[in-house]
């Protein structure tokens, strides 16, 4: 059965949903640092888990944002507007940024640092959100030589388009088929030692599709067939942040494929059903609201953050790229959250406010009304 009005009704908000992404960005976030300290400090090595648990969450909530606007009538274009919207204006403001890093280097370290045509391609995939070309790319071995991390927004993208398409298709057969072939695909990835934490690069994106076919659509799957009570969350709260970062703080020794799979498949979609059940006031309300609020935005702007904090410090210290500190770490995190925190209350909500306003002004002039 799907769920009904008044079972939907009692988690409209998803509080700890919200905090659950907010745990994840920063542990992304920590988990990019250890390049720049020579591999000296690894505080999330399995930090690559967080974009699953991502995924999980964003089939989970639009499959409850959107079910009845498709039902509805809502069409293809309309959908992908809104979802571009969203999630188009902080992205682009991270390309800026990392133009910015870009600049920077070529000015302490001269022109010869990028390849021309290498730059200008980059920049243009990168801007049209598409994954750069190994040939074409300033990094050709990742996807997104700009800004790493959009690897998981470009899939995510395709999931949502995919999701847009069929939903009004997509009963309960259909996705457990899509997620079923998903979790068989995870199963020999593992079986065959690739790493599940695949998609950035171009040789382990074959990860990619199974990573986001079998979260994304697990995610639309629970939210509309997994039923349940909601009940206060204060006392459980701490205890499901504390979980979902001790799972990415540490990395067993053994068996990694296979603990990263169990992750994938039991722990994530468990620690989602309990949350999403889960009523938070207070204190615990105000951190999940808050550090969901910018998570998006440390996800994508933290890389390009990141190296400009690295040119900066180069250019005053000295110090080589990959010597950084935990002072360095510290103080850099506290600037994205800092960054991420105005990004999406001031520059984020205004100019999507302004988007909107200008293609409404667009349509009335146009006479266009619907796609």
């Amino acid at each position: 059965m799907t769920k009904t009005p008044e079972s939907r009704a009692e988690t409209a908000h998803f509080d700890a949903l919200h905090g659950l992404r907010g745990i994840a960005a920063v542990l992304v976030m920590l988990g990019h640092f250890t390049e720049f300290t020579g591999r000296r400090y690894d505080l999330a090595p399995s930090g690559f888990l967080a974009v699953d648990l991502f995924f999980l969450l964003s089939g989970f909530v639009i499959a409850h944002a959107y079910d009845d606007k498709f039902r509805k009538g809502m069409s293809f274009w309309e959908f992908a507007e809104i979802r571009l919207l969203r999630l188009y204006p902080l992205y682009f403001a991270a390309v800026g940024l990392a133009v910015i890093g870009v600049g920077a280097i070529i000015a302490t370290r001269g022109l010869s640092s990028y390849s021309r045509l290498d730059l200008l391609a980059s920049l243009g995939f990168s801007v049209l959100f598409l994954p750069t070309p190994p040939s074409l790319s300033t990094f050709p071995d990742v996807l997104f030589p700009l800004n790493g991390p959009a690897w998981s927004l470009f899939y995510e993208l395709v999931a949502n388009a995919v999701f847009a398409a069929l939903a009004v298709r997509l009963a309960a057969r259909s996705l457990a088929l899509i997620v079923g072939v998903a979790f068989l695909a995870l199963v020999l990835l593992a079986w065959q030692g690739f790493v599940l934490g695949g998609g950035a690069h171009w040789d382990d994106t074959i990860a990619a599709p199974a990573r986001i076919a079998f979260s994304f659509f697990l995610g639309v799957f629970l939210n509309r067939y997994a039923t349940g009570k909601s009940r206060d969350g204060n006392l459980y709260m701490p205890f499901l942040l504390t979980l979902c970062g001790v799972l990415m703080i540490f990395r067993p020794v053994e068996h990694v494929q296979l603990c990263s799979l169990a992750i994938i498949v039991l722990v994530w979609p468990w620690l989602v059903l309990v949350a999403s059940r889960l009523r938070l006031s207070g204190f615990w309300r105000w951190v999940a609201l808050f550090s969901g609020n910018i998570s998006y935005a440390i996800y994508v702007l933290h890389t390009p953050l990141i190296r400009l904090s690295n040119a900066v410090v180069e250019s005053v210290t000295g110090a080589s790229w990959n010597e950084h500190g935990l002072p360095f770490i510290l103080g850099t995190s506290i600037v994205i959250i800092a960054v991420s925190a105005f990004a999406h209350y001031v520059y984020d909500k205004n100019i999507r406010t302004l988007l909107r306003q200008w293609l409404s002004l667009w349509r009335a002039r146009e006479g266009v009304t619907q796609f």
